[in-house]
């Protein structure tokens, strides 16, 4: 009922044994597989969120930078810049003069009143918001026309000596002596109360009808001054980001030079303060002065789109020496979080088609599976039913086997033991006919006497009682008893003796024992049977001796660990080592035809495995009365209960 209660279970196992782990695979696999794609996804947007920043940083910096780049191409193209601005003004006094000259020459008008509307017509070019005129100087540096400083004209400037001790109207007058035109440099006043000289740049051409030179000059602040105020007209315009993003400049006053709310401009702004009580503008001037250039977080004021405060907002600032400007360019975080926000939706979306192309796709191999999984069960049941009866008969066929393999060791063993019994018998038989033969002899010579009578049958009666106990002997050993019993190993032992020891002393094998008394709880006529096996095979190596040598056999039991320990050696000179590994083989024998089944030893380990016990074998080498031998050891180890 067992054996079918546990085959269902098998079946069970086989059939549906491989769902659940199918099952938890395919889970285990999905959820893998979303868990990757989560990270997948966190990993992806916080990329995303750096990557936008890094864009964003970038962009603002290339922003400020781009304005940098254009102030350095103004002043390094500025000097050209002056110098044509010069030279067009001069030569457009220069024709304004050249005409007069040849019109009023026409009128056949006086050199002098030529001269004169000359000067008037050229003394009204006043340019650069009043700050730009015409002035005129003689072959002897006398200074003939000085729009802004009338008390000049008419004096003489020939060894005049700018700030810095140059004699710059010398100059003009070599350009006269030259009748040519140059550039020159040099440091003059403003103004009558300007007590700073500021370098200047003047062009000069000469004016043949008067011998004279047209001149015009510009102070390089001033021009500098109108680079700046013409780029920051421009940079005031710069906008990016959906016209959030626009260049901010300060000077290091916190003046404001560009900011996108117009009324600002040329205001201060080092006391305004944001909503944390910060002097943002303060802060980022010094900032930009102390580190020169670098990215800046704060809560901006105001937001060109919208009118709310605290802004969150990073901006790349450089401060420009040259010009004491503080530029920069910024972008706002909540545009980035709102483009951030988009594209991690966009990301979100597409990750929940992927997941739901995973659950999908796990249903459908999780359903092939466990349809092929129904399959291969079907087909290993069917298998294993086909196994489970091929083993039954292969089981029957081992039993058969056994059965005969047992019987046939038996009936080996018998053959010997008739010829023990036989020989046992010659005594007790001779005792029993002798005596029987006297007592005849003795009555029919009527000499016979109680006493002789008595002892005649007591002599008849001991030979039947030993024959009669070796005959249970025998019959003992032979009788099938498969039930365990408990028994003293001695006794035991003495029952194998008396079995096999006259075939011992026929051959002159001398047995030595080192027996304990033990008990025994196990199959005692089977281990009698491993005995007599080993025992045998002893008497069968020994007797190949010569018979002027010893042959010993030692017997000895002991108990250890509750183990019992069963020796038997011999001096045979051992098993070939080639060969030891296969004694225990069955049908396996050294011997010659008919002499040996092969079984002997093959039983004798299938016995005590069913003891629960082991058995092997060894080679050993050993010394006994001051001589030295080598022979096979059996060593049986059998458990005490």
């Amino acid at each position: 009922m067992e054996s079918k209660y546990s085959e269902r279970t098998i079946l069970t196992i086989i059939k549906y044994g491989a769902l659940i782990p199918i099952i938890i695979f395919s889970f285990l696999i999905t959820y893998l597989s979303i868990k990757q794609k989560d990270d997948e996804l966190n990993h992806e947007i916080k990329v995303l969120k750096e990557k936008f920043l890094q864009e964003n940083k970038e962009n603002v910096k290339n922003e400020v930078y781009r304005v940098i780049d254009s102030i350095n191409y103004e002043i390094k193209s500025s000097d050209e810049a002056l110098k044509t601005f010069l030279k067009d003004k001069v030569y457009e006094a220069y024709q304004i003069a050249d005409n007069i000259y040849k019109e009023e020459t026409k009128k056949n008008k006086p050199k002098e009143e030529i001269y004169n509307t000359i000067k008037l017509a050229l003394g009204g070019m006043i340019y650069n918001e009043g700050t730009g005129y015409i002035f005129l100087d003689d072959i002897n540096g006398v200074k003939q026309l000085q729009p802004f400083n009338r008390s000049f004209e008419g004096r003489n400037f020939l060894h005049y000596e700018d700030a810095k001790g140059y004699r710059f109207v010398e100059t003009i007058v070599q350009t006269i002596k030259d009748k040519t035109e140059t550039y020159d440099t040099y440091y003059w006043y403003k103004s009558k109360e300007d007590k700073t000289a500021y370098k200047k740049m003047s062009f000069y051409k000469y004016f043949e009808p008067f011998d004279v030179a047209i001149g015009t000059g510009e102070y390089l602040v001033d021009f500098e001054k109108r680079i700046q105020q013409n780029l920051l007209k421009r940079i005031r315009n710069i906008r990016f980001n959906n016209n959030n993003g626009y260049i901010f400049i300060f000077d290091s006053k916190g003046t404001y030079l560009s900011y996108f709310e117009k009324d600002k401009i040329k205001t201060n702004g080092f006391k305004t303060e944001n909503t944390k009580g910060k002097y943002l503008i303060k802060d980022l001037v010094e900032f930009a002065i102390d580190k020169k250039e670098g990215y800046y977080s704060y809560l901006a004021l105001k937001k060109p789109n919208l009118s709310t405060d605290n802004n969150e907002k990073i901006s790349f600032i450089k401060y420009f020496e040259d010009w004491d400007w503080i530029i920069g360019a910024g972008f706002y975080l909540d545009e980035l979080n709102n483009d951030v926000k988009e594209r991690e939706l966009e990301l979100i979306k597409k990750h929940e088609a992927i997941i739901s192309d995973i659950i999908i796709l796990s249903i459908i191999i999780t359903s092939l599976l466990l349809l092929i999984s129904f399959y291969i069960s079907k087909i290993v049941s069917k298998k294993f039913d086909d196994y489970k009866n091929n083993l039954k008969e292969e089981m029957n066929r081992t039993v058969e086997k056994e059965r005969l393999l047992i019987q046939q060791s038996k009936m080996a063993t018998m053959g010997e033991m008739i010829g023990n019994i036989a020989h046992q018998w010659k005594q007790p038989l001779s005792i029993i006919s002798t005596a029987s033969t006297g007592v005849k002899l003795q009555k029919e010579l009527e000499t016979l006497t109680d006493k002789e009578l008595s002892e005649a049958m007591d002599s008849i009666n001991n030979s039947s009682q030993y024959l009669a106990q070796t005959i249970e002997d025998f019959r003992s050993f032979f009788k099938p008893n498969k039930l365990k019993q408990r028994f003293i190993f001695r006794s035991l032992y003495e029952k194998t003796f008396k079995l096999i020891n006259s075939q011992f002393k026929n051959n002159n094998i001398q047995i030595i024992e080192n027996i304990d008394d033990i008990e025994l709880n196990t199959y005692e006529n089977e281990l009698l049977q491993v005995l007599i096996n080993i025992l045998k095979n002893s008497k069968d190596e020994l007797i190949k001796l010569p018979r002027e040598e010893r042959r010993l056999i030692f017997v000895n039991s002991f108990s250890k660990n509750k183990q019992v320990f069963i020796k038997i050696r011999d001096n045979a000179g051992g098993i070939p080592e080639e060969i030891i590994d296969k004694i225990y083989d069955p049908y396996f024998s050294t011997k010659k035809d008919k002499e040996g089944t092969g079984i002997g030893l093959y039983m004798s380990r299938q016995i005590i495995d069913s003891m629960d016990g082991k058995i092997k074998v060894s080679n050993v080498d050993f010394t006994f009365s001051n001589k030295k031998y080598k022979g096979a050891e059996f060593t049986i180890i059998i458990p005490l209960n």
